[in-house]
């Protein structure tokens, strides 16, 4: 289907072992959109990106039914194959065109798609038309804390310094915006930010590898030459630093969700 979005086809093989959660913090993620939008048992539920299911697949613990609809055919496959009775059901599609009818969804959840969205603004409208009155758009993603800088930060500093400027340009919401364009776009804010702070470990070398590898779609158009002077630039500074590949590093990540209802007048995000 033509889209002016990111795919993540070339993600599916490794999306879940470098998006996924520490084992049982999937649990914890789930209640907190369940407690964010105040979620019960019999309401419907889209997902926009379902991706793998990272999400979607522990919340329909907390509601009658997910919908889950991704651009990405490969990363539908593995939700699919992942998927032990859950009342999950997927759908290949844009989220801009969403083939759904008016008031269709009690919620609806995103998670780390508008900055792959270039047109995210016509996706605010397709889910405005989709939610039932009431209903509310959970917006998920992940919020930076400050913390002492370990080893993997040194690493990536070294491999910013030559890739940062080979980044494929951000097509939707800067990351820098991400907090709050929904504000900006006339989305009214309910209840706090449910945030849930969690542990989680990597070596030097599975993090090198995930370089080697572009595991994130900013490097995907980047060049080999590119990469291979980030990784020279990266091995320097273990070299330097003597640090040891295979000793793990514990980081702190906190997940946020805020539940928005939509503008009082939808026309306005036209």
């Amino acid at each position: 289907m033509p889209s002016d979005s990111i795919t993540f086809d070339r993600a599916a093989g490794f999306y879940d072992e470098t998006r996924g959660f520490p084992p049982g913090e999937e649990q914890h993620v789930a209640a907190l959109f369940a407690q964010a939008g105040t979620l019960t048992a019999n309401q419907r539920v889209l997902e926009i990106g379902v991706g793998t299911g990272r999400i979607a697949l522990p919340l329909a613990a907390h509601v009658r039914t997910v919908i889950g609809l991704d651009l990405s055919r490969p990363m539908l496959e593995r939700l699919r194959a992942k998927r032990r009775g859950e009342p999950v059901h997927v759908l290949e599609g844009d989220a801009t065109q969403l083939p759904f009818a008016p008031g269709a969804f009690d919620a609806v959840v995103a998670v780390h798609v508008f900055h792959l969205m270039a047109n995210w603004r016509g996706a605010l409208v397709e889910i405005v038309r989709v939610l039932r009155p009431g209903g509310m758009l959970l917006h998920g993603y992940h919020q930076r804390i400050e913390q002492p800088e370990t080893l993997l930060d040194v690493m990536s500093r070294a491999w910013e310094a030559v890739i940062g400027a080979e980044r494929t340009p951000v097509i939707g919401i800067p990351r820098e915006l991400r907090d709050h364009f929904l504000d900006e776009s006339g989305w009214q804010r309910v209840g706090a930010t449910q945030l849930h702070l969690y542990r989680h470990r990597m070596t030097p070398r599975e993090y090198l590898n995930w370089m080697e590898r572009r595991v994130w779609s900013s490097l995907w158009h980047v060049s080999d030459e590119a990469v291979q002077r980030g990784l020279g630039a990266v091995q320097e500074v273990i070299a330097a630093h003597g640090i040891p590949l295979d000793q793990p590093v514990e980081s702190v990540s906190n997940f946020a969700v805020q539940a928005y209802l939509p503008p009082p007048d939808p026309g306005r995000d036209r």
